[in-house]
């Protein structure tokens, strides 16, 4: 019997080899490549947080937040919406009555683009529980009411949400809600948990480090200043700052190479990803460097992820040169730079993005979760007395978001393959056929795989001296940011060479003329990896299916010499 022990040892250890490679679970442990082991119990949530998530932010339903306030406020506040003034009201949010709760009006370019309209008063709001007295709402003190401004699908902000929460970033809770003001419908809106203690508390476990917002002014790009003062684009939002660490941080990371002493990288490389291949150019890619928040956990520098009505063709088409993903130059934005520099950190951010392609945004998959949020929502928008858009224009924006992630996904999964280009000489994706913003009609761009040996792309296509992000005629910033107008472009067509034609205008709400068409993009056609699966994937289920043969040839063997 001692004899045959090794056997039975070598069947076992095969057996739990074969485990390591195919990521099987039992008994309520998952076990994964690193060979860690996490116990099920401790990626439940909390009662609390189970609770939150079905009574204030649930995702399978639409809830009523019913806001009563003395009429003669909300009309001054309505006509001074740009001071952005809170006014003292009663809140009923899904029959959850708080009083003595503060509303304003909210936003930046989308509150200004709303101001400017002569036929809609329908801005976003931020509802504060505890502006006047302390109390919260199951523990969340604020929460902002988007309008869904640029985004006639009313999808890309929930779909960005959910994908980050797939992803592991740290999210903000979401839902959709109807408003009533004064019993009286005012709209169907987007509620998003504002970033504040509840927020930290629950992803970090506290909330007493430094937290800050990206304003888009001087620094919020994260490049190196010098002195604290300096960096007047990011505001801080905490009670105090811990000294001089954010500093430490922004030397680190533009002056240094131990990014992982002040930063979660992982985490970084997730929050690049997402807005890369979402397409949200209303963020830190772009010129405009905002929307987003920076929290200092115990020394480490986290980067969270902030508004994205933006995303998934609010830029008109799909294109984006993964390896290069800024507008503009990626050395003007070191967070990029800095991190896909190092051979290690792209590998793992390429890893990051075949997760994207191969999950949540997997054609069925994606498509079916959009029928799914349709259903729940569209007699809602249909009965939207505020809406910037037609159901028309609804039914037409969730195509155009289907096609941007069918297009947009093809491109990246061949830039992974290496099939085409995933970088150029620096410039970044802005000239990579990334085009569109408010020229009031589109123009064809080129496919990534016009670059050879490094080139930059040509950017132009009918229009050559259309900028990728222009400013509108009366000198706001249009399509390239919250300021664009609604509606957004139609999906450019597929040309015969597997590219995309340039789209056209789509219709503002104020009826004042078209946004910016689509930009020229790389073919649909399925690479051979995705029609295959990854070559690394079918070596490890293979070697795993003779191990798991051999495994149970040994043990039986052994067994009968037993008997």
């Amino acid at each position: 019997m001692k004899a045959k022990a090794p056997f039975f040892l070598l069947g076992f250890c095969s057996i739990l080899l074969v485990i390591g490679l195919t990521g099987c679970s039992f008994g309520g442990t998952s076990f994964n490549l690193s060979g860690a082991s996490t116990n099920a119990s401790e990626n439940e949530q909390s009662a609390d947080e189970q609770r939150l998530d079905e009574t204030v932010f649930p995702k399978d339903k639409v809830v009523d937040v019913k806001i009563t306030i003395d009429e003669t406020e909300f009309q001054s506040m309505l006509d001074n919406a740009s001071a952005e003034e809170f006014k003292e009201a009663t809140v009923e949010y899904n029959g959850q009555k708080l009083e003595n709760v503060g509303i304003r009006t909210k936003g930046n370019l989308s509150l200004n683009s709303v101001v400017r309209m002569t036929d809609s008063d329908r801005y976003s709001f931020k509802i504060s529980f505890d502006e006047y007295v302390n109390q919260t709402l199951q523990g969340i003190s604020k929460i902002n009411l988007n309008n869904n401004y640029s985004d006639a699908s009313y999808m890309r902000e929930f779909l960005s949400y959910e994908l980050a929460e797939q992803m592991g970033l740290p999210t903000p809770k979401y839902s959709y809600v109807n408003v009533y003001v004064n019993g009286e419908l005012w709209g169907f809106y987007l509620a998003v948990e504002q970033i504040g203690d509840a927020y930290l508390k629950r992803n970090f476990g506290n909330a007493y480090g430094a937290l800050y917002k990206a304003n888009g002014g001087s620094g919020s790009e994260l490049n190196w200043l010098e002195t604290i003062d300096a960096y007047t684009g990011l505001d801080l939002k905490s009670e105090k700052s811990n000294g001089d660490i954010l500093l430490d941080m922004l030397d680190e990371l533009n002056n240094g190479t131990n990014y992982e002493s002040v930063l979660d990288v992982d985490e970084a490389l997730k929050f690049i990803a997402l807005n890369g291949v979402a397409g949200n150019f209303d963020s830190y890619l772009s010129e405009k460097k905002h929307n987003y928040y920076l929290y200092e956990d115990d020394g480490l520098f986290n980067v969270l992820p902030w508004d994205y009505n933006m995303s998934f063709g609010g830029f008109g088409g799909s294109g984006v040169l993964i390896d290069e993903p800024t507008t503009g130059t990626v050395a003007d934005r070191p967070l990029v730079d800095k991190l896909l520099k190092v051979e290690a950190y792209k590998e793992k951010y390429h890893e990051i993005i075949q997760s994207m392609l191969d999950s949540y945004l997997a054609d069925e998959s994606f498509q079916a979760r959009i029928a799914e949020i349709k259903a729940m929502i569209s007699s809602y928008v249909e009965a939207d007395p505020s809406s910037f858009y037609t159901y028309e224009q609804y039914e037409q924006g969730i195509t155009q978001v289907i096609s941007f992630n069918k297009t947009q996904t093809s491109s990246v999964a061949q830039q992974l393959a290496g099939t085409i280009p995933s970088s150029g000489d620096g410039s970044g994706s802005g000239n990579s056929g990334l085009g569109g913003g408010g020229m009031g009609g589109g123009f064809g761009g080129q496919r990534p795989n016009v670059l050879q040996n490094g080139a930059q792309p040509n950017a132009a296509g009918a229009d050559a001296e259309a900028p990728a992000f222009a400013p509108g005629a009366d000198g706001q910033a249009s399509p390239g940011g919250e300021g664009m107008a609604p509606g957004g472009g139609m999906m450019p067509m597929p040309d015969q060479q597997g590219g995309m034609q340039g789209g056209f205008g789509g219709q503002r709400p104020d009826g004042q003329g078209g946004m910016g068409g689509g930009f020229g993009g790389p073919g649909t056609q399925q690479t051979q990896a995705q029609a295959q699966g990854s070559p690394k994937e079918a070596a490890a289920t293979g070697i795993a299916l003779i191990l798991l043969l051999l495994s149970c040839a040994i043990i039986v063997f052994y067994k009968r010499k037993r008997l």
